[in-house]
């Protein structure tokens, strides 16, 4: 991994994408605290405009004042909006095409406990793969300073300069989140095993094909199956 430099957290993403139809309400409310602390704007994809439950939507939003947000009805697709964070249920990752390479933007895929959702444990845990594994660092860096984590742990899977990696992630972490207590682990246990061991309010791996057509990686296709949080799949 060479040296990074570290990038504003609005970098992320330019806004945050979220279907009432497939996330429900605990969806667009884990979108819009996502949205408020990333400091972009948030879309909501919503089912007809009678539709009984956007009031409950409507009575959510409305804890986000300073929150932009942007309602879309049926007849758009949230694929229109470029550079956008997407978030999506798990029971929608599980039958929609493979999550690497989606439209080239980070995906969130929701699931796990009601702590996890709601941040409670202040953790985000950053699994690095050789391909990837840059963007991933990244992406749990913005994470931790938007979300005020205290703690970061870091894992990299056993591969040829996985030590060098972590002390490359050692130097980008510690100048980026001076307040945030990192965890830099090489890691033999499986995916499933650490996150039931040491349970995080976000887990963040790479979407990206180690080649043409493989589809995820083992790691990426663990955290999807077996995160009891919500998962962050990087694409860059």
């Amino acid at each position: 991994m060479t040296a990074l430099v570290p990038e504003p957290v609005a970098v992320t993403a330019t806004c945050v994408l979220v279907d009432v139809r497939d996330c429900g309400a605990a969806g667009v409310r884990w979108a819009a605290a996502c949205a408020s602390a990333l400091g972009v704007g948030l879309v909501v994809h919503a089912a007809a405009e009678n539709d009984p439950a956007h009031a409950d939507i409507a009575a959510l939003l409305s804890q986000h004042p300073d929150l932009s947000v942007h309602i879309e009805h049926h007849g758009h697709h949230l694929a229109r909006w470029e550079g956008g964070l997407v978030v999506i249920s798990r029971a929608c990752a599980m039958t929609a095409p493979p999550l690497a390479g989606r439209d080239l933007r980070d995906v969130v895929v929701l699931g796990g406990s009601n702590a996890a959702l709601a941040g409670c444990h202040g953790v985000v845990t950053a699994v690095t793969d050789p391909v990837g594994g840059e963007g991933v660092l990244r992406r749990a860096i913005t994470f931790c300073r938007a979300r005020g984590a205290t703690r970061l742990r870091v894992l990299t899977r056993p591969y040829a300069g996985a030590a060098d990696s972590l002390d490359a992630a050692a130097d980008l972490v510690h100048a980026a989140c001076p307040g945030v207590i990192v965890e830099l682990v090489r890691e033999t246990r499986s995916v499933g095993q650490e996150v039931r061991s040491f349970p995080s309010d976000l887990l963040v791996v790479s979407g990206r094909e180690r080649a043409p057509a493989e589809g995820l990686q083992p790691a990426a296709r663990a955290a999807l199956h077996q995160a009891t949080c919500p998962v962050l799949f990087s694409c860059s």
